[in-house]
């Protein structure tokens, strides 16, 4: 009986370990204590995932919602070196994925929540800007660009 238990154990055990490896960085990063960074390790190389907390947004609707924010930088092994990606996802609050944006460069991810908006640090100095009024296929940033959306 001892030995079917652990048996039992030990498969589950792997199965949830499967389950985890094969998660996307937002399900992994909603997890997480609000600002904690977790570094994945990835068949094509590394990221490091930041669940930045909620924001409240209203939709043009009128409709008020509780949006996620993760960011993950990526490193793309190469066999030349790495190449970088950075990116934001907002999630809805049941975890499901609402959009994903191509921020191109580390320093173009947003670092925290204050206030509702996202901060960014941009040549020493803090850019504050709130969630675009729509969610398109291009993320405006108050004081920096526009980024495109991508699917993952």
């Amino acid at each position: 009986m001892k030995l079917i238990l652990s048996t039992f154990a030990l498969f589950s055990s792997l199965l949830l370990f499967a389950q985890d490896s094969s998660q996307t960085f937002y399900e992994a990063g909603v997890q997480q204590e609000i600002g904690a960074k977790q570094t994945i390790e990835r068949e094509w190389g590394r990221e490091v995932v930041t669940y930045l907390g909620t924001v409240s947004w209203t939709s043009p609707s009128g409709k008020e919602l509780e949006i996620k924010i993760v960011t993950s930088y990526q490193q793309l092994t190469k066999a030349n070196g790495f190449n970088d990606r950075s990116v934001l996802a907002l999630v809805k609050m049941n975890n499901g994925l609402i959009k994903t944006y191509d921020m191109v460069k580390r320093q173009n991810l947003p670092l925290l929540i204050r206030d509702g908006a996202l901060v960014y640090k941009q040549n020493g100095q803090e850019l504050i800007s709130p969630l675009p009024a729509t969610f398109s296929a291009r993320f405006c940033v108050e004081g920096l660009t526009c980024f495109s959306e991508i699917s993952l």
